[in-house]
C-alpha cells in the first residue's frame, strides 16, 4: 500500500484559457473602445502627434482586449 498521487492534475483546467469576445459582448466591446479612445485622445492633447496617439491607443485597445478575453 503506497501512496496514490494523481496523474491527472492539469486535467480538470485544460479547457483553453482565453476566451474570444463574442458579437454579443457589447459590455466588453464598449470597455475596449473607451479605453482606446481616451488613450489616443489623452495622447493626441498632450503631444499633438496623430501617429503616436493612435499606436498608444492601439497598444491600450490590444491590451484591454486581452485583458476581457481572459475574464
Amino acid at each position: 500500500m503506497g501512496i496514490h498521487y494523481s496523474v491527472d492534475r492539469g486535467l480538470r483546467n485544460s479547457r483553453t484559457r482565453y476566451r474570444k469576445v463574442d458579437p454579443g459582448d457589447w459590455v466588453e466591446r464598449l470597455i475596449v473602445g473607451l479605453l482606446f479612445a481616451v488613450s489616443a485622445i489623452g495622447v493626441y492633447v498632450l503631444t499633438g502627434a496623430i501617429i503616436s496617439a493612435l499606436a498608444v491607443g492601439l497598444l491600450v485597445g490590444a491590451v484591454a482586449l486581452g485583458v476581457v478575453a481572459m475574464l
